[in-house]
Order: structure tokens, then sequence, then C-alpha cells
């Protein structure tokens, strides 16, 4: 655990190398799953927190934990997964503690197996057949591959109600569209945060194409001029190419290095912007954060 706590700790420059860290874990089912690093605050050991039973309306939620003075959200994962084997909290030797959209949520799991990188070729997006999934690779477990899974972080705030599927924020917020003759491209993965990205581009009555990885993002602005791009707009963690490869594309190519990049993530660690703002990025917005995306689409596209 203590050689863990360092590489999260200190944190490489993952996206120099153009690859992800994952964090790979068993579930409570003995299934090997993972999840980036980048999200991850820390690993605490499951007996020395406090950990209340509250009500609520999915059993997807285990409770309430008290870490470091704050409360925290517990997802069981075996629950959301399907798993409908009986476990009890002594089963979940640790909890990953974890931010996404500026919110503390921790992973209950049977215990840690590795931090291993992977390129982004290694990532094999699967979505399409399971949405609780954003992709699958492989890494060694006791020197024979493994199928490990990363799951779909989107999908699970929306199944928790954290999120909804945008129209209520997009019409609460939006109140007008954006007057620009400019096109937008943005690369996003996940069938969840693209439906409301589309609802949102559509609502502000501006043209837009969206990607479903920076690879195929980075295809159209080498055939694109570029003086039709007003806003660009990526996730972080995708596939093929990921957001810190088309921020760094677009920052360090003259061509394109005048388009306003943004990123919509629901990495929203302080780890994670600072990456992101040495690479030179011109905003960051927590994802389904509707009010923020207008102010800054605004921004750009009608300056």
């Amino acid at each position: 655990m203590s050689s863990i706590r360092k590489d999260v700790e200190q944190m490489t420059q993952a996206h120099l190398r153009n690859v992800q860290q994952l964090a790979v874990f068993y579930t409570g089912a003995g299934n090997v799953y993972a999840i980036n690093i980048a999200k991850v605050k820390a690993f605490i050991i499951t007996e020395e927190v406090t950990i209340t039973d509250t009500p609520t309306d999915t059993d997807i939620i285990a409770g309430i934990a008290t870490i470091r003075g704050e409360p925290v959200t517990l997802i069981n994962l075996d629950i959301w997964l399907g798993n409908k084997t009986p476990h009890t909290l002594e089963d979940y030797k640790l909890i990953i503690y974890c931010e996404f959209n500026h919110k503390r949520v921790g992973f209950l799991i049977k215990d840690m197996l590795n931090i291993v990188e992977k390129t982004t070729d290694e990532l094999r997006n699967s979505e399409e057949q399971n949405s609780k999934v954003t992709y699958t690779t492989y890494v060694k477990v006791n020197q024979v591959d493994k199928l490990c899974t990363v799951f779909n972080a989107e999908q699970l705030l929306k199944d928790i109600g954290w999120t909804d599927d945008g129209d209520h924020a997009v019409n609460r917020y939006v109140t007008g569209p954006i007057m620009t003759d400019k096109i937008v491209l943005a690369a996003e993965d996940s069938t969840v945060a693209r439906e409301i990205l589309r609802k949102f581009l559509e609502k502000i009555e501006v043209q837009y194409e969206i990607f479903n990885n920076g690879q195929e993002l980075i295809d159209r602005l080498n055939v694109i001029n570029p003086a039709e791009v007003g806003l660009i707009i990526t996730d972080i963690e995708m596939p093929e190419k990921d957001g810190y490869q088309v921020a760094s594309f677009v920052k360090e190519n003259s061509k394109y290095n005048n388009i306003p990049i943004v990123v919509n993530s629901s990495m929203t660690t302080d780890a994670v912007m600072g990456k992101m703002k040495a690479i030179g990025v011109d905003g960051f917005i927590g994802k389904t954060d509707i009010p923020k995306m207008y102010a800054m689409t605004k921004k750009f596209l009608e300056q």
C-alpha cells in the first residue's frame, strides 16, 4: 500500500508519454476493474473510517463515510454492476476516494492489485456493448493476462441521480442563441455526456461536430480550414487520443493554437486542472456544468 500511495502522491506527467495511469482493483465479486489514477484523491482503509448507514432511494449508495473531516458518499460497485451476491463492509478492504465533477465519492473495493500504465491504443472502447463500461484492456495478474474493465463514471453519476439528461439544465441556463458563423468541434467518448453536449450545442444554435474520441477530432482538424473553427471542446479520458493529446496537438501547432480549447471533464482534481493549465488550455468545465459551459462558450464564440 505504501508504494501505491507514493505513486498517487507523485503523479507523473503521464500525458507527456501518451499513457493513462490506471488503478487496478478487485471488486467484491473478484472481478478486475480499474479507474484513472487522475480521479483518485487517496486510498483509504475501510476499517479506519466511520461509516454511517444513510437511507437513500438506491442500494448502490452504501452510506456516508467521514474522510479527512468531509462527508463522502460511498458507492457499492458490485451492486451497480449487477452482482447481487450479499456483501458486508468487512468484505471491502479499501475505499478509493475520488472526485468527480467537484463531488467527493468513495468506491468500496475488495483490494488493490496495481497501478499500471496503458497507451491510449491499448484501450478498447466498449460502451456500445455496455453503457457501464468505458473501455477494456488487459493487465497482468499473477503473470496471467486478465481482462480489466474501466467503468463509466458518467453513467454511474446518472444512475445515482447526480446528473440528469441535460434537458432541465439546458432549458434553465441557456437564455438564448450564441451569434457566430464558426463551428464548434468536440470530442467526447461517453454516450451520456455526448448527448448532453449535443442538446446544449443545439440549444445555442451553433454549427457543431462531435467525435467519439480525440483522434477523430484531430483528423478533422487536419482537413478543415482553421479559420472556420471557433472553439474546441474536449473530454480528457478517451481511447485512441485523449484530451491531453488533443490539447497538446492544438497548442503546439501554430496552425491551430489561436483556436480556444476548453476541457469538459468529470476529472476535476487540482492535479488534473494543473496539467491542463500547463498545456495551455483556455478553460476547464466540470461535466454537466451547463451554466459555466454557456458562459465560456459565449465568451469565446462572441469575442
